[in-house]
């Protein structure tokens, strides 16, 4: 048996990227636009008063679920992705979706007692 063929087998597999860095690029920073808009979006609720606020209210409950369910799809499409590509469960598309998904959902809630108020 020759055990140099395979520690150098082993060593190219380890070695090679499971996601390529500008896959992890672009799944990181779609997310993180979509999560500032929202963000600012159920800000600008808590901010205005009077006539605005009517304005804002009358969408945003539609708004809020749209994006919100919007943001949550795609962070589980990102799992998904990573599970299916064999990375592992510390990676940190892992970790920024579910992130985003906690970010979503607590916005969402947000909005809805916004619009209450």
């Amino acid at each position: 048996m020759d055990i140099t063929a395979k520690t150098t087998a082993k060593d190219e597999i380890s070695s090679k990227p499971r996601i390529s860095p500008v896959a992890q690029f672009t799944l990181l920073l779609s997310p993180v636009v979509m999560t500032c808009f929202y963000l600012v979006y159920a800000l600008t609720g808590w901010v205005v008063e009077g006539r605005d606020k009517f304005n804002w209210s009358l969408e945003a409950t539609r708004v809020a679920l749209w994006v919100g369910s919007g943001i949550i799809l795609y962070s589980m499409l990102v799992l998904f992705f990573v599970r299916f590509k064999g990375a592992g469960k510390k990676h940190i598309l892992v970790y920024s979706s579910f992130l985003h998904i906690a970010l979503a959902i607590v916005t969402t809630v947000s909005v809805f007692v916004c619009v209450r108020v």
